[in-house]
């Protein structure tokens, strides 16, 4: 019988019984059993919020995700994606150097806080460097999309860095997400919605149980393995004249938005290496 899966992250360590030794991990009296298993993130959504570092509740939160990346680093457990490479793949211009050095298509990018740097010729899109959502002074959360710019304009770059990219004339968005040697994706059709789909809801269940070509596949693969991800969760663009670009790579992104018939392999694939097949 396999062994009833432990899911946890830095919250966890605030709230439940753990302990830590040379010989092993306990959670809740629950000894976890060396094996394989997955990391996604050391923390939830909302800790990254800035916090007083010298205030309780920031030591605390450190002192979490220390004991938690304790267990990453632990030899005994294999993971689906190791810490250093999870991390590193969260790098966009990371993963479009490793991704172009493999052979993957990758649009035009330039990251400049430098207004002598900015491009001033094609169109070009302005995408968040760091992370993609933030909690603003009044306690709102605000979400920064991947918009279009005005590159004539100097100010587009202010002292926070972004990146700009070339703009790719969609015609059809697809989500290509690998799991070591599988491969599955969805497509959807770019008509009608904005530039940055996952602002829109009709983009996140528009997905169409429409596979994207095989050497997309194949390119999505060569993507991963560039950053040395197990999984990952990618954006694909096909352009008005049927070249496919990689857009970025989340080794932690979501698929179960995804038509049936292409999350349940998702899941079932995550699942069997997990259990060791």
């Amino acid at each position: 019988m396999a062994a009833e899966p432990v899911i946890i992250d830095a919250a966890t360590f605030l709230r439940s019984p753990i302990t830590i030794t040379a010989e092993s991990v306990e959670i809740e009296g629950k000894t976890i059993a060396p094996g394989r298993g997955w990391l996604r993130r050391l923390a939830p959504e909302g800790w990254t919020q800035r916090i007083s570092a010298a205030g309780t509740e920031g030591v605390s939160r450190s002192a979490a995700v220390s004991a938690l990346a304790s267990i990453a680093r632990d030899d005994r457990f294999t993971w689906l994606t190791e810490l250093d490479a999870l991390g590193g793949a969260e790098n966009k211009p990371y993963q479009y150097r490793r991704a172009a050095a493999a052979g993957v298509p990758v649009p035009e990018w330039i990251v400049t806080t430098d207004t002598g740097a900015v491009p001033q010729e094609g169109d070009w899109v302005a995408k968040p460097l760091g992370p993609g959502a933030f909690v603003d002074e009044q306690g709102n959360g605000r979400v920064v999309p991947t918009k279009l710019v005005d590159t004539t304009d100097r100010t587009v770059i202010a002292q926070v860095p972004f990146i700009l990219q070339r703009l790719v004339d969609s015609r059809t968005h697809a989500r290509v997400v690998t799991i070591g040697s599988t491969v599955r994706s969805a497509k959807l059709p770019a008509a009608s919605l904005p530039l940055d789909w996952r602002t829109s809801s009709a983009g996140h269940y528009g997905f169409i149980a429409d596979s994207a070509p095989d050497h997309v596949h194949e390119l999505a693969q060569a993507a991963a393995a560039s950053t040395n991800v197990n999984y990952s969760s990618q954006d694909w663009i096909e352009d008005s004249e049927g070249q496919w670009w990689f857009i970025d790579l989340n080794p932690a992104g979501q698929w179960l938005f995804l038509p049936e018939d292409v999350a349940s392999p998702i899941t079932h694939a995550i699942a069997r290496h997990l259990d060791g097949f």
